[in-house]
C-alpha cells in the first residue's frame, strides 16, 4: 500500500501491519480494551452514515459539535480520533479535508470502507491506542473526538495528549458525556444494569440490548410524543430511546436503539467528565479560546497557540 507523501510525513513508525486499506499498530496485542466498539461498528456500520441513510444526522453533529466551518476544513490536515465507522471522517473528507482516521478497535476497518469512496489521496485510517499514537506532534491542523473519550481510562490525559498533535493555531474540538454536581446517574436504571453486566460478554450484552428494546419500544415511542418532556422521562427506560430523531421509520429507529444500548452497556469504560474539569485540562495543555458551543450535550473546543 503506497502512502501520500502528506501523511507519510506524519508517520513516525511503521505499522505492525497493513490489512484491508488500514494501518494496523495494534496487530496481535491485547491492548485493545474497546473491543465491544469493533463488534459494535462492524456490525451497524451504515446505521450513522449519512451518505447511506441521507438522514444529515452526521453532519449536523459534526459541525454542531466541532464548531468547524465547511471551507475552512478544504485542504486541511485533520485527525479524527476515536473514528468508529467513520460517520464523521466521511463529512470531514466530503468538505475536502486530508483525514487521518483512528481507532483502537476493529472499527478502523469498518471506517475504511466507508471512506473507500473518496480518493485514496485523500484519507488513511489508522488502528492505534490514542495514549501512544505513530504521529509527528504538532502535525495537524484539527483534531476532533467526538463521543470517545469517555470511553477510554484516562478521558483528560488522552484530551491532553492529543492537543501535543496539533501545529500551531490548530484547533481540538471533543464532545464528552457530561457528569452533572450533585451526580443524577444513579437513578438511572441504566446506570444499575451496566453494574450488573459489565463483566458479561459482548454477544450477551448484545441480546440483552436486542431485548430491552423489544420490550421497551412501545414506551419510548409513546414518550417521544410529549416532547422536550417526553424525552426526559425516556432517560428512565433501560433502553436508548431514538425516536424523538424522527417516528417515520420504525425499523430504523429499533436498530438505532438496539445499537445505542449496547453502546451504553458494552463499554468497558464509562467516565463522564465535568464542564470544569474538561476546561482545565485544556487550559493546562496550553489552549487558548476554550468554550462551550451550544450544542446538545457537552462540546469544548479550544485553540493551539500561535
Amino acid at each position: 500500500m503506497g502512502i501520500p507523501k502528506h501523511f507519510a510525513d506524519v508517520l513516525i513508525q511503521k505499522p505492525a501491519a497493513v490489512r484491508d486499506g488500514v494501518l494496523d499498530y495494534i496487530g496481535g496485542s491485547d491492548a485493545d480494551y474497546c473491543g465491544n466498539f469493533g463488534d459494535q461498528w462492524n456490525r451497524f456500520r451504515e446505521i450513522q452514515i449519512d451518505s447511506i441513510l441521507g438522514s444529515g444526522e452526521s453532519h449536523r453533529r459534526f459541525f454542531g459539535e466541532t464548531g468547524f466551518d465547511p471551507a475552512w476544513l478544504k485542504g486541511k490536515l485533520i485527525l479524527d480520533a476515536g473514528c468508529g465507522a467513520g460517520r464523521f471522517a466521511e463529512v470531514a473528507a466530503e468538505c475536502g479535508a486530508f483525514v487521518v482516521a483512528v481507532d483502537l478497535s476493529t472499527a478502523a476497518y469498518a471506517c475504511a470502507e466507508t471512506l473507500e469512496r473518496f480518493p485514496s489521496s485523500q484519507y488513511i485510517v489508522v488502528r492505534a491506542d490514542l495514549r501512544s499514537l505513530p504521529f509527528k506532534k504538532g502535525a495537524f491542523d484539527a483534531i476532533y473526538s467526538l463521543g470517545v473519550l469517555q470511553h477510554t481510562p484516562d478521558p483528560l490525559g488522552i484530551m491532553a495528549g492529543l492537543a501535543k498533535f496539533l501545529a500551531p493555531g490548530g484547533r481540538l474540538a471533543t464532545w464528552i458525556y457530561e457528569r452533572r454536581k450533585p451526580d443524577i446517574g444513579i437513578i438511572f436504571p441504566r446506570t444499575w444494569i451496566r453494574w450488573v453486566v459489565r463483566r458479561w460478554p459482548l454477544d450477551a450484552k448484545l441480546t440483552l440490548s436486542k431485548a430491552l428494546t423489544a420490550a421497551f419500544f412501545p414506551f419510548g415511542w409513546l414518550l417521544s410524543w410529549f416532547g422536550r418532556a417526553g424525552e426526559r422521562l425516556s432517560q428512565f427506560l433501560p433502553y436508548a430511546a431514538r425516536h424523538h430523531l424522527g417516528r417515520g421509520n420504525l425499523a430504523q429507529q429499533w436498530h438505532y436503539g438496539v445499537m445505542d444500548t449496547l453502546d451504553w452497556y458494552g463499554p468497558e469504560f464509562d467516565l463522564p467528565q465535568t464542564e470544569e474539569e474538561v476546561v482545565a485540562a485544556m487550559t493546562e495543555s496550553g489552549l487558548v479560546n476554550i468554550r462551550r458551543l451550544p450544542a446538545r450535550g457537552m462540546a469544548i473546543v479550544g485553540t493551539a497557540r500561535t
